[in-house]
């Protein structure tokens, strides 16, 4: 029996927001992801009570424009403020890959129960295979828990190396989250978990996405009960 799970995501501009929303999705949640970039005034008692209010296995992050976010903090700020998610007890802490290597080897000192999952993002294309490969083998030198690989697919044979790479990291028995985002790359999101990969992030419904081609939770469980 396939077993992939749901990650619904959030961005909320307030921590009562959140807590609005989450009223519904804790049930249907395997998993949650808060990006902290929109909160209002962050801080250290904001970022506990997130971690505190929320039941599920919690992944955290806090991404800058570069990364498809709004923070406006610096990279030593936003790798601080993932450092007293760690501390608080996140489950997962998701950090850019491409961070200075000292902040990441600083922010995984942190982590002592928190997972690590170190994340690259192509907003313009899918990197070629070799380029995920050599990703790949950085993440793991720096001791992530996770890889997560994310890239735009403009057309179907865009997602060959996606799948090429979950692929390679089940075998290995990496854990990882791979996707193309954009409408080409639906068909990833629906098969990398089931290849072996932690996840996928779905919204409950289809205004709340957080990426482009995410599917709803709906959806998700369709296209995997279809293939259970």
């Amino acid at each position: 029996m396939l077993n992939p799970k749901i990650i619904i995501p959030f961005r909320p501009n307030s921590i009562a927001e959140l807590e609005r929303d989450l009223l519904d999705a804790e049930e249907k949640a395997d998993l949650i992801e808060v990006w902290l970039d929109g909160v209002k005034q962050l801080d250290e008692p904001k970022i506990k009570k997130i971690v505190k209010m929320i039941k599920k296995p919690l992944i955290l992050n806090l991404k800058n424009k570069k990364e498809g976010g709004c923070s406006r903090f610096g990279d030593k700020k936003r790798v601080e403020f993932l450092k007293i998610a760690a501390r608080a007890g996140a489950d997962f802490v998701d950090a850019d890959l491409n961070l200075p290597v000292a902040l990441l080897r600083d922010l995984k000192k942190s982590c002592k129960k928190t997972k690590l999952i170190l994340s690259f993002h192509d907003f313009k294309k899918i990197p070629k295979i070799e380029k995920l490969r050599r990703l790949v083998g950085k993440a793991f030198r720096l001791n992530a828990d996770t890889v997560k690989l994310v890239g735009l697919a403009k057309c179907w044979n865009d997602c060959t190396p996606i799948f090429q790479i979950s692929w390679e990291l089940a075998k290995a028995g990496k854990s990882f989250l791979t996707m193309a985002m954009g409408e080409c790359g639906e068909p990833t999101r629906v098969i990398t978990p089931l290849i072996g990969g932690l996840g996928m992030f779905a919204p409950i419904e289809k205004k709340n996405a957080t990426a482009t081609g995410q599917l709803t939770v709906e959806e998700l469980r369709e296209w995997w009960g279809a293939f259970d």
